[in-house]
């Protein structure tokens, strides 16, 4: 598997790299143009006896330079979508949110969406984003796997998309698939068109079908305004869909309305759908109607936006799966996982049942683990309490962070200590600061030991960092494990994204405990997968501290809290000292979670080499 994998990226690699190296070397030449070159170059390399268009081929009026041929021969359908997506300039790509899906993901996910439904099932396929054509030949290949005469399968492919390019392209690529296995294919009989699936299906289209794709990602967040069809569709089901919700959330919807019964729904998605604020209701909605019945996840960046992917299967009208299949990586593998269906409240009254959270199955997907149902993820008993009965959390928001960027001061007096630590991200470690130990940067600038004058501040950010220097824990969110401090003297000021946890200061190292069990760390990732830019990353709002999860197990807890306790006062306790408690404390608080010690060896995995210590060794614990 792995040297086929192996050859599989290479092969995309060397076909990306001439691509790029064509559209490089033949300037001044507009991109369909380009496209319809090689459209001719590949329509006389597959002309088989009897099937040779004329039309295709006559398209050849760019030159495209001797010795540019790519690897593995011209004769490959594949191409001229390839050529198309390089063609056309990155910044009009991003701004539609249109990337290149490479092959091995666009068979996979096929073979994947049908899955076990695929025995007997040559379904009626529709790409409703269809870009250059490579859910449809993929699709073509699966049809014709299946016995399907060449013409009957491309009677039985459609596409749509708003590019008038992009719709020639498709039907050039359908063409060329059916010209190597001898069929000449008239334009009038490929079912792609220029429109826009928002809209709906087309009438003449079987109401059972795999609608499957890769739609645009496109978000007002990330690309602009999105256009106008996208606008009006999220304005008229904002019921379903939050004031930045993906112009692909919005496809996923029309998808499932837009089939009968009996059909599948397999559509490639920002993974911040999985657990987004904006497509919550939606989530909820589709739980109901068109339930969950395999995930894809892929750790790994597969095409060129700047967004994780993955991709959810749905059976509209179905009943929900008892085990939703997974998979990931770019070739759609397979996780073998007894993964138990976590759970997602519904506020939907069509529905009595939770729903399977797609943000966990995702985070399984990818390694996740098992966790006791005591904790409340993966149904079974309501955990015993919630850190928010402990703590009230907070975070400053642009005008605090600006306020204390101007306020900021390099403490250069040796001999006194400082009134105040300002902490970035980058300062902070488990039960432990680099202030004064690194260089911080903060403002463009960076800082060994900043302070803030509180003198220069406005009334309402002083206020705000007044609060704020009491004893309290500073905690890092967005990395691999989280990341608490406790600031027993109030001198530590917390700059955005950081957050301030307010708590009795009997309940502090408690607190402390919490966060750095190793089961909470892995509730959260499912919980919330998806939120933060990096696939293993947490990204935690304030609001989302209070929902963790307490232990059940309160001598193990209290264990855990006199081992942070002993360590003091961590205003200059060493990180490396820091992480070595905390590791120390992740052994114990696993037992505190009824969790198995395979959970303290997934949080050690995360936190690399930073956690150094006996817990490390499962003999020691």
């Amino acid at each position: 598997m792995g040297s086929r994998r192996s050859l599989s990226d290479q092969h995309d690699t060397l076909r990306q790299a001439w691509a790029r190296s064509l559209v490089d070397a033949v300037i001044d030449v507009a991109p369909l143009d380009l496209v319809a070159a090689v459209v001719a170059a590949v329509a006389d390399a597959v002309a088989a006896d009897g099937a040779r268009d004329a039309k295709l081929i006559a398209l050849g009026n760019v030159d495209l330079v001797q010795g540019r041929a790519p690897a593995g021969g011209w004769a490959d359908p594949w191409l001229p979508g390839l050529v198309h997506e390089q063609a056309v300039s990155a910044a009009s790509r991003s701004a539609r949110g249109a990337w290149y899906t490479p092959q091995r993901v666009v068979e996979g996910l096929v073979q994947f969406a049908l899955g076990p439904t695929g025995e007997g099932w040559t379904p009626f396929v529709v790409d409703p984003t269809c870009g250059g054509g490579a859910f449809l030949l993929a699709a073509l290949n699966r049809l014709s796997a299946s016995g399907v005469e060449p013409a009957a399968a491309v009677a039985q492919v459609a596409g749509r998309d708003i590019d008038p390019g992009a719709v020639a392209v498709s039907r050039w690529t359908v063409q060329l698939w059916a010209a190597a296995r001898g069929v000449v294919v008239a334009d009038d009989e490929v079912d792609v068109a220029v429109g826009d699936a928002l809209d709906g299906p087309a009438e003449h289209w079987p109401p059972v079908r795999l609608v499957i794709g890769n739609p645009p990602f496109a978000t007002p967040l990330r690309s602009g305004a999105i256009d106008d069809r996208a606008a009006r569709f999220r304005t008229e089901n904002q019921e379903l869909l939050g004031p930045y919700a993906d112009v692909a959330a919005m496809h996923l919807l029309a998808a499932a309305r837009g089939v009968d019964p009996g059909s599948v729904v397999a559509l490639i998605q920002p993974q911040s759908v999985l657990s987004g604020r904006d497509t919550t209701a939606l989530r909820d909605h589709l739980s109901s109607v068109a339930p969950l019945h395999a995930l894809w996840a892929a750790r790994e960046a597969v095409f060129d936006a700047g967004v994780r992917a993955c991709a959810v299967v749905l059976h509209p009208g179905g009943l929900p799966a008892a085990r939703p299949r997974l998979a990931t990586g770019p070739d759609v593998v397979p996780v073998n996982t007894d993964h138990s269906a976590a759970t997602e409240t519904s506020s939907s009254s069509e529905t009595d049942s939770p729903a399977p959270a797609w943000s966990a199955l995702a985070a399984q997907a990818l390694g996740a683990p098992t966790l006791p149902a005591s904790m409340g993820l993966a149904g079974g008993d309501a955990p015993v309490g919630r850190l928010g009965e402990l703590v009230e959390a907070t975070a400053g928001f642009r005008d605090e962070y600006y306020g204390l960027v101007e306020a900021c001061r390099e403490w250069v007096d040796e001999e006194a200590e400082p009134p105040n630590r300002l902490l970035t991200v980058g300062a902070v470690e488990p039960l432990s600061t680099r202030w004064g130990t690194g260089t911080l940067t903060l403002g463009r600038r960076r800082w060994t030991r900043p302070t803030a004058e509180l003198d220069v501040l406005s009334p309402r950010v002083r206020g705000w960092t007044e609060r704020q220097m009491v004893p309290k824990l500073v905690v890092a969110t967005q990395s691999r494990v989280l990341e608490p401090v406790i600031d027993r003297t109030g001198r530590l000021i917390p700059i955005t994204p950081l957050l301030a946890l307010h708590a009795k200061t009997t309940d502090l190292d408690r607190v402390a405990a919490v966060l750095l069990a190793p089961p909470v760390v892995a509730w959260a990732w499912q919980r919330w997968f998806g939120a933060a830019m990096a696939v293993d990353a947490l990204k935690l709002a304030a609001r989302q501290i209070g929902e963790l999860p307490l232990p059940t197990d309160s001598g193990a807890w209290e264990e855990a809290t006199a081992i942070i306790a002993a360590l003091g006062d961590q205003e200059n306790t060493v990180p490396e000292q820091g992480w070595a408690v905390a590791a120390d404390v992740a052994a114990v608080m696993t037992r505190a979670y009824g969790a198995a010690e395979t959970v303290t060896d997934w949080w050690l995995e995360r936190a690399g080499r930073h956690a150094n210590s006996t817990a490390a060794d499962p003999a020691a614990r």
